[in-house]
């Protein structure tokens, strides 16, 4: 396995460049569209809590507490916080960088430079975002990935080895940083209750989440917009120092490709399984604090809380914890995948994971703007609302790739990244 992944594939050279086009279907290994549909659907668990109400903004007044729910809600937040939380992000970051992997070594294979390649293919994600976080849903990941994959483009020409030791140091100051960080917090001096700026940031916050909710509720979809509109610049600053976390993930993906572990997935059995063990037998230990605090734990550090020993471990969890666990979970799927054959469904997700993305923003709007929900249903509905969207997608995805190569994003993605047009109906 070293050896893999010092070497990773030969780079053929090439007297002069070729025409690249996109991955045919015939050509495209099934069961990396199955880990990308399984990762796309689990980020709606979290996601679910931004959309279904204004919980965000009073988790920096009530430190991320779950104290007002009860029964099964207590059970869906711990859930959510330990088995969710980062780790579908994490999974879906991996995948990424499988993707740029790929993408990497078919331009090499072809003569063309993988970095014009990406950059193309990142930088329209960066309005695609922008659009997204603003029209549909704040919580946006693809103006992030946009940014992080930009930043990914100076590593494109590294070997796998090198990838990962990237990756691992990444983490590891990451960690130390954080750590560095809860500590200041847990020494700092408490502001008494008075205090004008804790008073002024907590009615600035209250009435953010009150102009949510009555957009939402009772307003016009411009209403909505500008709701949305302050809602991002939130959860956006906090994605961009997030940014050194998402690369480190996006190296890891990154190596796995460049090693050519994915051109024969049955080959690297052993491997899988070592993952498989390494990543739940330490990632599920590792996330329980993040489960004690539940889907939005980073309020508890963010709006000045107690700093105990569950935000230490939760920060942990978080930091390292999260791709740890996604590798076991990427792992034990792809295993499964590779006893019972690729789950066609979820692969269809997997193909059009960018239109799909963006299908469940539309549809969760619909839901809790359109129909009034926002903040009234609590987490255990949110859940619902999350099997719905679910099936919506594992039954469309499916139908609409029945006729269609590509998704209508993706198709219009690969125009750009391409510089031509593509062919969207199935031969």
């Amino acid at each position: 396995m070293s050896e893999d992944l010092a070497r990773g594939p030969a780079t053929p050279q090439h007297a002069s460049p070729e025409a690249l086009t996109p991955t045919s279907a015939a050509e495209r290994e099934p069961i990396l569209d199955v880990l990308r549909g399984f990762a796309l659907l689990g980020i709606l668990l979290i996601n679910i809590e931004f959309m279904r109400g204004a919980d965000f903004y009073r988790a920096f007044s009530e430190a991320g507490s779950t104290d007002a729910a009860t029964g099964v809600d207590r059970a869906v937040h711990f859930a959510t916080g330990w088995l969710a939380a980062g780790k579908f992000l994490s999974s879906f970051a991996i995948m990424f960088g499988i993707g740029a992997g790929i993408i990497a070594m078919r331009a090499l294979e072809t003569g063309r430079s993988p970095r014009r390649v990406l950059a193309r293919r990142y930088a329209l994600l960066i309005p695609l975002g922008l659009a997204h976080m603003v029209l549909l849903f704040p919580g946006d990941i693809l103006f992030l990935y946009g940014v992080a994959g930009m930043v990914l483009l100076a590593f494109v020409g590294l070997r796998a080895k090198a990838a990962l030791w990237w990756a691992g140091g990444a983490l590891a100051v990451l960690l130390v940083l954080s750590a560095g960080l809860v500590g200041l917090s847990a020494i700092a001096p408490e502001p008494p209750s008075d205090d004008p700026f804790t008073v002024g940031m907590e009615e600035f916050f209250d009435a953010r989440a009150e102009q949510a909710v009555t957009a939402h509720q009772d307003g016009s979809y411009g209403d909505v917009v500008a709701a949305n509109a302050w809602l991002a610049l939130f959860t956006q600053v906090f994605s961009l120092v997030i940014i050194p976390w998402v690369v480190a993930l996006f190296l890891i993906g990154f190596a796995v490709a460049r090693a050519g572990w994915i051109r024969d997935l049955a080959a690297h059995r052993g491997r899988l399984r070592t993952a498989m063990v390494a990543g739940l037998g330490l990632g599920l230990p590792l996330n329980l604090a993040t489960g004690r605090l539940g889907p939005m734990s980073q309020g508890a550090v963010m709006s000045g809380g107690d700093v105990d020993g569950v935000v230490i471990w939760s920060t942990a969890g978080q930091i390292i914890g999260a791709p740890i666990l996604a590798i076991g979970y990427l792992s034990a799927l792809a295993l499964l995948c590779l006893r019972i054959g690729p789950i066609r469904p979820l692969a269809a997700v997997g193909r059009m994971s960018l239109s799909a993305y963006l299908l469940q923003s539309v549809l969760a709007l619909a839901v809790f703007s359109g129909f009034g929900l926002f903040d009234r249903l609590s987490p255990a509905q949110g859940m619902l609302v999350v099997l719905g969207i679910w099936t919506v997608l594992l039954v469309v995805c499916p139908l609409w790739l029945r006729s269609f190569r590509f998704g209508p994003v993706e198709w219009l993605w690969r125009i750009w990244t391409y510089g031509r047009r593509q062919p969207i109906r199935n031969a």
